[in-house]
């Protein structure tokens, strides 16, 4: 898998001559086949979210009745607990993940980007932290749409400012000692994931407009 991302980036870099844009196009192109598990795990985690729902209206419906609540609890798992396991297909993204970190750390890119033109390797880390900084702000704007109403999701509370503060700090940290080649890997994947959840909660919310 690592020499053929490696030839993939390559091929890349000889279309646009910038090993910027080419880590761009390799991450978009990882993103794009990693899409239909992406898609599979929102709708399992939305799934999971109304099986807590059913399970405590169960709960509640019977709960002066053990024997009963136990009959319609073990019912409802077996019916439904299957669908649950589409939320562990997140989880084959992170070797792929972890196998593009290196393609990117160990590859030949001991130049500059026009996209970052303040540096003169992407083998070396942002001494003037700007990638740092732009990461951080985009990990947090999926966490930023719960405050905006029209794009709330409908079972959600705003985040914890602990919560993005968090991310912020981490993000940061991952960043900052970093290659620039990692973060440009890093802000373009985040890109992506925050036009995917946005595109996720426009399609929810029109859904939901349906219903009513």
């Amino acid at each position: 898998m690592s020499n053929l991302l490696s030839s993939v980036l390559n091929i890349l870099f000889n279309f646009t001559n910038d090993w910027g844009l080419a880590i761009v196009a390799l991450t978009i192109l990882v993103k794009v086949l990693l899409l239909p598990l992406s898609i599979k795990q929102k709708m399992a985690l939305l799934k999971q979210r109304e099986f807590t729902t059913e399970i405590d209206e169960i709960r509640k419906k019977y709960r002066d009745n053990e024997t009963k609540m136990n009959e319609e609890l073990t019912k409802y798992y077996t019916k439904n607990g299957s669908s649950l396991l589409g939320s562990f297909t997140g989880l084959i993204q992170i070797p792929i993940l972890i196998i593009l970190f290196n393609v990117i750390k160990a590859n030949s890119v001991d130049t500059g980007s026009i996209l970052v033109p303040w540096a003169s390797s992407l083998k070396s880390y942002d001494t003037s932290y700007i990638i740092p900084l732009v990461y951080a702000l985009v990990s947090i704007s999926p966490n930023l749409l719960n405050y905006i109403g029209y794009l709330r999701r409908f079972d959600e509370s705003k985040p914890l400012k602990q919560n993005i503060v968090s991310i912020i700090i981490i993000s940061i940290i991952l960043t900052s000692r970093s290659p620039v080649g990692i973060g440009i890997y890093f802000i373009t994947s985040s890109i992506i994931t925050f036009i995917e959840e946005l595109i996720y909660r426009l399609i929810l919310r029109n859904n939901y407009l349906k219903q009513i």
